[in-house]
């Protein structure tokens, strides 16, 4: 990863299998500052690239693809959101957060071709953006105040993983067609650390620096793996895992 990349408080996602890279905070102490950089990795060249950069600089944005474009969500104190377009290169500004929603965008995912962004000091509140109309409404909340570790989407459903430093681990999970909440599934752990998911197939993944979980979604239920995956070799820090389609390397044959 290039030197110029700022890998704290930035924006991680995918899309058509690169991997862009969007903010975050360079320097330390008095002489930090807020980026307004944007990378992109190709996977299959191993090559990165910067390109556009972002209207205005953020930190602690969420950075997500839906149907072609990039969306920088928030940030630290930030209502403003952007959409990138990558075939005209540009970013443009759409509609922001409802004022007061939340100093920083907690989580967000894409589900069904909408955006929903979660958050809350006081309570628990969730957003979503429909992109045809470029306005946000307001979605039926969780009554849990529990701190929201990670929100992933699976078919018409979105998952809310909470951490709970007596309680463990509980899942919630919301259903975007009868927009009602219900509880998916729990794990007994003490002191959880946070984690960030990642989809492949039915399972995600939840992944700190000390352990992976798998969760299992099925038909009519979901579940924990019985036991929990061995954490990525030497992770320090706050991982954000994703998925990228690598090329294979060819065989070298020695004649």
């Amino acid at each position: 990863m290039p030197d110029e990349v700022n890998t704290k408080g930035c924006g991680i996602c995918t899309m058509y299998n690169y991997l862009f890279v969007a903010g975050g905070i360079k320097g330390y102490g008095d002489k930090c500052k807020l980026s307004d950089k944007v990378f992109c990795y190709n996977p299959i060249t191993d090559n990165w690239s910067e390109i556009r950069p972002l209207k205005q600089p953020r930190s602690q944005l969420k950075l997500v693809s839906m149907e072609g474009f990039l969306y920088a969500i928030g940030g630290e104190c930030l209502f403003t959101v952007e959409k990138y377009d990558p075939r005209m290169d540009r970013w443009t500004t759409v509609a922001p957060l409802p004022k007061g929603a939340f100093a920083v965008a907690h989580e967000a995912t894409i589900c069904n071709g909408e955006l929903y962004v979660s958050g809350g000091s006081l309570f628990y509140r969730l957003l979503k953006y429909d992109p045809k109309r470029d306005e946000w409404q307001e979605c039926p909340y969780n009554n849990s105040r529990k701190k929201s570790t990670d929100m992933v989407a699976f078919k018409n459903f979105i998952y809310r993983f909470d951490v709970n430093r007596d309680q463990g681990v509980n899942v919630f999970k919301y259903n975007t067609v009868v927009k009602m909440w219900h509880d998916s599934a729990s794990l007994q752990q003490t002191n959880p650390l946070p984690f960030r998911c990642a989809i492949i197939g039915n399972n995600i993944y939840c992944v700190n620096k000390s352990q992976t979980l798998q969760f299992i979604v099925e038909e009519e239920n979901a579940r924990f793996g019985p036991e929990p995956l061995k954490a990525p070799f030497e992770a320090k820090g706050v991982l954000f895992p994703f998925v990228l389609s690598l090329p294979e390397k060819a065989e070298t044959i020695s004649v």
